[in-house]
C-alpha cells in the first residue's frame, strides 16, 4: 500500500509484486519486502480487506520449485 500511496507502483503493479514476493519466499529466493514494514502504521489493529491472489496450489508449486532449484525444504 505504501508504494501505491507514494506513487511508486499502481494498484495492479503492487498486487502483482506482492504475489511474486510471496511465491519467491516459498521458492527460497530473496524477498526484500518480507523483511519488514516500509512505513509506520497509523492503526496497527486495522484488518486487511484485500483478497487472496495465490491459491494453496500456487504456493505448493512455488515451494516445489524452490526445493528442486535449491534442494531446500
Amino acid at each position: 500500500m505504501h508504494d501505491i500511496v507514494t506513487g511508486a507502483r499502481s494498484v495492479d503493479e503492487a498486487r502483482d509484486y506482492y504475489a511474486k514476493e510471496f511465491a519467491d519466499y516459498r521458492r527460497k529466493k530473496p524477498t526484500p519486502y518480507m523483511e519488514g514494514l516500509r512505513f509506520v502504521p497509523a492503526d496497527a489493529s486495522a484488518a486487511d480487506p484485500d483478497t487472496r491472489l495465490l491459491s494453496d496450489e500456487d504456493l505448493e508449486e512455488a515451494k516445489r520449485e524452490g526445493e528442486q532449484t535449491h534442494g531446500w525444504r
